[in-house]
């Protein structure tokens, strides 16, 4: 009875992250609706034309962050994951949840252009990407793959200063491959704006409906 009561009152704090999460991620989901309404029903505003500037700004650069959120890349971080899982337990849970989040993601974001309908922008470099606008696929990558595994390093056992530069450089790296496509032309600033929320409200709902980070740690203690 007393084990009862304790696993009782302890899973009531659970309950109130995980509602915090869920409507944390309902309230980003709203603004990243309404934001695609009004960027895809009305012609770009100042806001975007104001970073159109950056078009042709290190296209080198721009090209080698853009390449680092196309599925190669992330097919390649996916699988680096999954074989560190493999041979240490205590990060599976991080590993299968980034993986599974990034599929996730991939087809919401896909879905997502379809509906919103908005057309790319007239000029860019390198080549012409054939899905629409609103919101950027590579924002919400740069979101759910660079930052998340930036926060899961920043959360995780390794020392320092390791773990602080490890999770810094790849929460840069997220800023890069959304600054890349800005430079490269073929998204708006607001399309890079919807991909950062989409990308924080699967990522906050992932955290809602499981939490890795808490899994790891509870397989290692079991495993010491």
């Amino acid at each position: 009875m007393a084990r009862a009561i304790v696993s009782k009152t302890s899973s009531q704090p659970a309950r109130s992250v995980r509602f915090r999460r869920v409507l944390i991620a309902a309230i980003v989901a709203f603004f990243y609706v309404q934001l695609g309404v009004v960027v895809s029903s009305q012609p770009p505003a100042e806001f975007d034309l104001y970073f159109r500037l950056w078009l042709g700004t290190a296209t080198p650069l721009a090209i080698v962050l853009t390449e680092s959120g196309l599925l190669p890349a992330l097919a390649g971080i996916a699988v680096v994951a999954l074989l560190v899982a493999w041979r240490d337990p205590a990060w599976r849970g991080r590993a299968l949840f980034a993986v599974a989040l990034n599929l996730l993601a991939w087809k919401i974001s896909d879905i997502c252009k379809d509906l919103f309908h908005r057309p790319r922008p007239d000029q860019w470099v390198w080549h012409r990407e054939a899905s629409f606008s609103y919101s950027s696929g590579h924002a919400t990558d740069a979101v759910v793959v660079y930052g998340l595994w930036a926060y899961f390093l920043w959360k995780s056992d390794l020392p320092q200063p390791w773990r602080g530069t490890l999770a810094a450089l790849l929460a840069l790296w997220a800023l890069g491959v959304s600054w890349s496509r800005l430079a490269l032309g073929v998204h708006y600033a607001s399309d890079v704006l919807g991909g950062w929320l989409l990308g924080a409200a699967l990522l906050v709902l992932g955290f809602a409906v499981v939490d890795p980070i808490n899994i790891d740690r509870v397989r290692r203690l079991r495993s010491d």
